[in-house]
C-alpha cells in the first residue's frame, strides 16, 4: 500500500506525485490515509519527518506490547508481515 508505506519512508518525487494526485481524487484512499494517521496517533509513532504523532497520548511500551500480542493471537494468518516487532 503506498499510503502506509508513504508515512513509512520518503518515496521518490514521482511517487509522492502519483500518491497525493491520486488521493485528491480517491475518497476512499483518501479516508484510508485519514483512519492510518489515526491509528498512528493513537499508537504514538513518529511520522518519516521525525514529527511525533500524539505525544501527550502516548501508551506505554508494556500496554504496546499487549495490543500486539493480542493482535498476533487473533490473526488467522500470521505471515511474514505480521507484528514481529
Amino acid at each position: 500500500m503506498l499510503v502506509s508505506e508513504c508515512m513509512d519512508r520518503k518515496l521518490p518525487l514521482h511517487r509522492q506525485i502519483l500518491v497525493h494526485a491520486h488521493l485528491f481524487m480517491c475518497r476512499y484512499c483518501n479516508r484510508f490515509k485519514k483512519q492510518l494517521l489515526l491509528l498512528r496517533n493513537a499508537a504514538g509513532l513518529e511520522d518519516i519527518h521525525g514529527e511525533e504523532f500524539g505525544h501527550s497520548h502516548t501508551l506505554s511500551e508494556d500496554a504496546r506490547e499487549r495490543i500486539k500480542q493480542a493482535m498476533r493471537d487473533l490473526s488467522p494468518n500470521p505471515g511474514p508481515d505480521s507484528l514481529n516487532t
